[in-house]
C-alpha cells in the first residue's frame, strides 16, 4: 500500500493552517509579555497568561472559521480517497 503524496503535503499544510495562527500569536504575546517583565521587573505570572489568552479568544474568533475549513476540506478529501488508497489505486 502506497500512500499518495497529496496526503502527507496535505496534512502537513492543514496543520500549520490550524496550528501556525495560534502559535504565531502566542509567540509574538510572550515575547512582548518577558520583554515587559523585564523592562518593568514585575514578575506577575497574569502579565505572561492574559495577553496569551485573550489573543487566542481573538484568533480563534477571526480566523476560527478559516482553520476550521481547511481542516473539514482535508479530512473530506481524505474520506473520499480511502478506498482507493486502501485498495491501491491513483486516487489523483
Amino acid at each position: 500500500m502506497t500512500i499518495p503524496d497529496w496526503y502527507i503535503t496535505g496534512a502537513v499544510v492543514a496543520f500549520l493552517a490550524l496550528a501556525g495562527p495560534a502559535l504565531l500569536v502566542c509567540l509574538v504575546l510572550g515575547v512582548a509579555g518577558a520583554v515587559f517583565q523585564t523592562a518593568t521587573q514585575i514578575r506577575e505570572s497574569a502579565i505572561a497568561f492574559v495577553p496569551k489568552a485573550i489573543g487566542l479568544i481573538a484568533i480563534f474568533a477571526f480566523a476560527g472559521g478559516l482553520m476550521l475549513s481547511v481542516t473539514a476540506n482535508y479530512a473530506q478529501h481524505v474520506f473520499d480517497a480511502a478506498p482507493a488508497i486502501v485498495h491501491g489505486r491513483d486516487s489523483r
